[in-house]
């Protein structure tokens, strides 16, 4: 074969592959636009905690859903009390009342240094007279949260156990001095244990 049939069968074949090339680069790349639009869509119509916080607050001032007209839903007044804890109802599920922060010293034998844990805890409530009753008892409730930390040493902390065993403890310990109604649970929402 003579030098010009080589090199017009190699510009042939590269060009070939470049054209291959092209045409796998724009079929993959359909491809992602193609997956993205698809996620983006699902994302879309997935509900979002933002949605059902604003489903809430429409029901509540409109009273659907069976809720009253002007009602706060599920029982619960319209307008909060001043100095109340904050507290957040979800259809489905208790009552949430939030308490504020604690910073509470653990139990450390043959240490010098002091360990302790900052803890945000919500309690899970049935209705409004329960969350009535935990304002009036604020108190009682704060001392026997801090008494049951007190007892714990740091490595009773560390593992998801031991704090399960902990919100058990406090919703005992909370439920032996209520009256009205029982606490349904009790949430962690901010856990830092010191080293």
């Amino acid at each position: 074969m003579s030098e010009e049939n080589k090199g017009s069968e190699a510009k042939a074949g590269g060009s070939k592959m470049t054209v291959m090339l092209t045409v796998l680069n724009t079929v993959i790349s359909l491809a992602m636009v193609g997956i993205l639009f698809v996620s983006l869509k699902k994302e879309q119509s997935t509900q979002k905690v933002e949605d059902i916080v604003a489903e809430e607050g429409h029901d509540a001032g409109g009273g659907g859903h069976g809720a009253p007209a002007g009602g706060g839903g599920h029982g619960a007044p319209a307008a909060g009390g001043h100095g109340a804890p904050a507290a957040a109802s979800v259809p489905g599920y208790g009552k949430m009342v939030t308490l504020d922060q604690f910073t509470i010293n653990l139990t450390t034998p043959g240490s010098t240094t002091p360990k302790y844990v900052r803890v945000s805890i919500s309690i899970e409530i049935a209705d409004a007279s329960v969350e009535s009753e935990i304002g009036q008892k604020m108190p009682q409730v704060r001392n026997a949260i801090i008494d049951i930390f007190n007892s714990k040493r740091p490595g009773d902390l560390v593992h998801s156990e031991g704090r399960d065993y902990l919100k058990e403890e406090i919703r005992a310990a909370i439920n032996g001095f209520m009256v009205t109604g029982k606490v349904k649970g009790i949430f962690f929402t901010n856990f830092a244990l010191s080293s």
